[in-house]
């Protein structure tokens, strides 16, 4: 448990070697990379925070941002001594990521970038967000709509297959307090632009997404990666925008690659 911003942060540290900070999607905790970890043992020391009001961590009483989850994962960085870090972020984690990146260009030795975006929301996205956050304020969250949620963060095919994975997430999106809930989605709605601000981002980068995301639109994906100036592009067949979960050995093995690669 580490102290940020007068609030407890818990984070997952295992393994030796090479440090990566991992960090998760909106609604999601650090399980969420737990085959990846798995997949890296023994050759690197991973950290996987819960961002706030996520898995065991605190709830904070006001409204957070992006940029705050990057000054939160320097002071973790920080309480266990980590100088520098490849930093691998997923969707809400990757908004901060990039954030993180343009703040601490010095704590960072590379960039993994996974079915994420570098923009303000599109206005219909923005106007389902709305929608969710006012069914949510209003009536808090149930097990109908986190099947609801789930359906759009998941593929059918991966659902059909692991049907006990999208249940263990649905149930810890039901777990969390309707406070945590509305303020993560408020930090993805508001988020602001880095599209102007990639060309800054000079280090080595790894951008991940599936051709048929319904959530980070695949060819937004593959712009951005070609804004990155020294940006390696991967584009996983097929759908889902649970990447860490639903492609944990393709991801491993890019990771593997790019990091053995000296990116």
């Amino acid at each position: 448990m580490i102290q940020s911003d007068g609030i407890r942060l818990f984070a997952r540290e295992r393994g030796a070697g090479h440090p990566i900070l991992m960090a998760h999607g909106m609604w999601s905790d650090h399980h969420a990379f737990d085959d990846v970890v798995a997949g890296l043992a023994g050759a690197y020391r991973t950290v996987c925070p819960d961002l706030r009001g996520h898995g065991r961590s605190e709830t904070p009483a006001q409204a957070w941002t992006v940029v705050d989850l990057a000054h939160d994962w320097a002071r973790i960085l920080d309480a266990l001594a980590i100088d520098a870090a490849v930093v691998v972020g997923h969707s809400l984690g990757g908004m901060a990521a990039l954030q993180f990146a343009l703040r601490y260009p010095d704590r960072l030795h590379a960039l993994v970038l996974l079915s994420t975006s570098a923009e303000t929301e599109k206005p219909e996205r923005r106007t389902q967000l709305g929608l969710l956050s006012w069914t949510i304020n209003m009536w808090g969250m149930n097990n109908w709509l986190a099947g609801r949620v789930a359906s759009g963060f998941f593929s059918a095919a991966f659902a059909r297959r692991f049907p006990a994975k999208v249940k263990a997430w649905r149930k810890g999106v039901l777990a969390m307090d309707k406070r945590a809930l509305l303020q993560a989605l408020e930090a993805v709605q508001d988020r602001p632009s880095v599209w102007d601000r990639l060309g800054d981002i000079t280090m080595p980068a790894l951008v991940m997404g599936t051709r048929e995301d319904p959530i980070a639109d695949p060819a937004r994906t593959m712009a951005m990666a070609r804004r990155l100036p020294n940006a390696q592009l991967v584009m996983l067949p097929g759908g889902g925008h649970a990447l860490p979960m639903e492609h944990p050995r393709e991801l491993t093995q890019a990771l593997r690659q790019f990091l053995a690669a000296g990116r």
